[in-house]
């Protein structure tokens, strides 16, 4: 049940951020359904493995820019228009909330270690993206063509000889 409350809060709410970065109508649906399934994988990763913030940010992050590199391409629109809307929900906000309070409150031992948590979520979710847009990078180039008839490999030559 959590999964489904979070898929759908979560698409509400990149929904929000689409329109407020003046995103195309054509990508807010889908830079929405992008965000919103990379947070239930970001959920299931985080009950698979427990507390631990790194995993989970970076592989929420992953499929959502996975999921922004294929809709870019079946739109033939910038990837950052799906990728940007969608990763804003993984953004350690509570994080950077608790770490400025623990300093203002003088706690500097909480500080540090909810700043060290929101550094090791913000790099993750920074490493996803990069590892999302480099695996897209290296595939673009295995497009499947027709071959040239000019330059069609199978097919025999024929050879005039000059005599």
């Amino acid at each position: 049940m959590h999964l489904l409350l979070g898929f759908i809060f979560s698409y509400i709410s990149a929904v929000g951020f689409a329109m407020l970065f003046s995103c195309p109508k054509s990508s807010i649906k889908l830079s929405s359904l992008a965000g919103a399934i990379g947070f239930v994988i970001y959920q299931i990763v985080g009950d698979v493995i427990g507390d631990g913030v790194f995993l989970k940010a970076l592989a929420g992050a992953y499929f959502t820019g996975i999921m922004g590199e294929i809709f870019a391409r079946k739109c033939h629109m910038p990837a950052i228009l799906f990728i940007v809307p969608g990763i804003i929900n993984l953004v350690p906000g509570k994080g950077i909330y608790n770490t400025l309070y623990y300093f203002v409150d003088g706690e500097k031992s909480l500080a540090l270690i909810n700043l060290f948590d929101t550094l090791a979520a913000a790099s993750a979710i920074s490493f996803g993206i990069l590892l999302a847009s480099a695996l897209s990078k290296s595939l673009r180039g295995f497009k499947f063509r027709k071959p040239s008839k000019r330059y069609d490999w199978r097919k025999k030559k024929k050879w005039k000889k000059y005599i």
